[in-house]
């Protein structure tokens, strides 16, 4: 279920910003921490639309930010990962 739902939203949010793919994992997690602070699956498909372009434009606006902010959580995810892998 989780993993359909994420596919599912970053279909939705390319559709919704024309942004790249890899690009889609991004602005859902700004969605869900910036511009909701929640969860997406409440959201009506217009508030989701306009969530995902907001969030789209926070990523580009500050890009180089989000980005460190991205490569942090995915080391400390790696580390833990590792941690329970010995």
């Amino acid at each position: 279920q989780i993993g359909d739902d994420m596919k599912r939203f970053a279909k939705m949010i390319i559709q919704d910003t024309g942004c790249k793919p890899e690009d889609a994992p991004n602005i859902e997690s700004i969605m869900r921490d910036f511009v909701f602070h929640s969860t997406l699956d409440w959201q009506s498909r217009t508030e989701f639309r306009d969530g995902a372009i907001e969030a789209f434009a926070l990523l580009n606006a500050d890009r180089p930010l989000f980005e460190e902010r991205f490569r942090q959580i995915r080391e400390k995810f790696d580390a833990v990962k590792q941690t329970h892998r010995d």
